[in-house]
């Protein structure tokens, strides 16, 4: 079974240790992995490497040149903003149920869209939450992580 940390009470958490500043930076040890498996599809995620420990969950929608992204403990009423550099978007999506967060945001956007274009180019990434920007960058070698997964959902279209 996943064991997801709800991305809201992991803000809330670093907003009490971080409170002089308006960016704050998720715990360390946190990073982006790869995975497909052939019966899942290419899969990108943000969170404690070996564990089960998720943040945030890219998948394919496989044959549409989009991404699902998913945000365990999110909701539809505060949406989901990414942003990449000077680039963001907001995006909505549905609440859905969660084994282990109770609930997630589920949001779809195109692979092209402005800040995943430049999340494939440079694995800068950042979730806005409240005024509150949370980096979550790919470094070093996770980005051909990024790379990877940009790729493999490329050949499904």
């Amino acid at each position: 079974m996943l064991r997801i940390l709800p991305l809201a009470g992991l803000i809330a958490a670093l907003a009490l240790g971080s409170c002089v500043s308006q960016r704050v930076a998720l715990e360390d040890g946190f990073a982006w992995s790869y995975q497909n498996l052939e019966s899942e599809g290419p899969k990108l995620a943000y969170g404690a490497p070996f564990s089960d420990n998720v943040v945030l969950m890219m998948t394919c929608d496989a044959g549409a040149g989009r991404a699902r992204i998913s945000l365990p403990g999110g909701s539809s009423e505060a949406g989901l903003i990414l942003m990449s550099g000077r680039t963001s978007a907001s995006l909505d999506g549905e609440t859905v149920a969660s084994p282990v967060a109770g609930h997630g945001l589920e949001v779809g956007t195109p692979l092209d869209a402005r800040p995943m274009a430049r999340f494939r180019r440079t694995g800068d990434l950042a979730l806005v939450d409240r005024g509150r920007t949370v980096p979550i960058d790919a470094r070093g070698s996770e980005r051909a992580a990024v790379k990877r997964f940009f790729k493999a959902c490329g050949r499904q279209t």
